[in-house]
């Protein structure tokens, strides 16, 4: 199938970012993507950050050649270790995943961060961590490296019986946030477990997505550019919208198919 080029890249190190996949293609329903997946590898969350480095400028090369005109990390990990560099690289908009603290801290009491080892270590979480500390001294955010957590979700998103708890840390706080997109799949069960509100960064991410994406369709129409749009054959059926690529392409596309795309259409 020859793959489209002007899209909006997605990018993961393996099934995390196609919970955020799923939510711009909800709000965004005019627009085609590609998700690399580079399941090869994942989870990101243990490995050095020069190897997480070297993968993500692979996956940007792609996206270089596709003409994108916007790319999402949607991936907590890559975004704390990457995004600053790839921005200084690249001329199209580039969307993070950042953990949702702020929503946990406005509740004020004890917050769980839960996150991966390589986003606890980077430099531009413990800013945003310092960063909410400041602004909202009536909570208290403690982050968890979850270190095993991701790969178990690879390893098990089909098993209805296998049980993550193990893998939570212990406590009773009032409010949990997600920092890893991968920890989405298994909100319910971390609401379950907590019995709290449990927060994710995802309708931000979209909602940004959204927006860059107006203000170009804007733009266009002032220089009197028709935006890219995908060919009719590729609009019968929604998920047939994604483009997947990289080393879990495959079973990559038949998840989004089982678990997203009739949900969104």
């Amino acid at each position: 199938m020859r793959i489209l080029k002007g899209g909006v890249g997605f990018f993961d190190s393996g099934i995390g970012g196609m919970t955020v996949l799923a939510e711009c293609q909800k709000r965004c329903p005019g627009e085609f993507f590609y998700y690399y997946g580079d399941n090869k590898h994942a989870p990101y969350g243990n490995l050095p950050s020069e190897k997480i480095r070297r993968f993500v400028k692979k996956a940007f090369r792609r996206f270089r050649k596709l003409k994108v005109r916007a790319v999402v990390l949607a991936c907590n990990t890559v975004t704390a270790l990457c995004i600053d560099e790839l921005r200084g690289q690249y001329s199209f908009p580039i969307i993070g995943a950042e953990p949702a603290l702020v929503e946990g801290a406005k509740r004020g009491g004890e917050v769980f961060a839960l996150v991966t080892r390589a986003t606890y270590t980077s430099d531009r979480f413990q800013r945003l961590l310092s960063d909410v500390a400041r602004r909202y001294p009536q909570s208290n955010v403690t982050a968890y490296p979850c270190d095993l957590l991701a790969g178990m979700i690879e390893r098990h998103i089909f098993d209805p019986d296998f049980s993550y708890v193990t893998y939570f840390p212990k406590g009773t706080p009032n409010s949990v946030v997600l920092g890893c997109t991968h920890y989405i799949y298994i909100k319910e069960e971390v609401r379950g477990f907590y019995q709290c509100p449990v927060y994710d960064g995802n309708e931000g991410i979209a909602k940004r997505l959204c927006s860059i994406l107006q203000k170009e369709r804007i733009e266009n129409k002032r220089s009197h550019k028709k935006p890219k749009k995908a060919k009719k054959k590729v609009e019968k059926k929604r998920f047939l919208r994604i483009f997947f690529l990289g080393s879990g392409k495959k079973g990559n596309k038949r998840l989004y198919e089982q678990m997203f795309a009739y949900k969104n259409r």
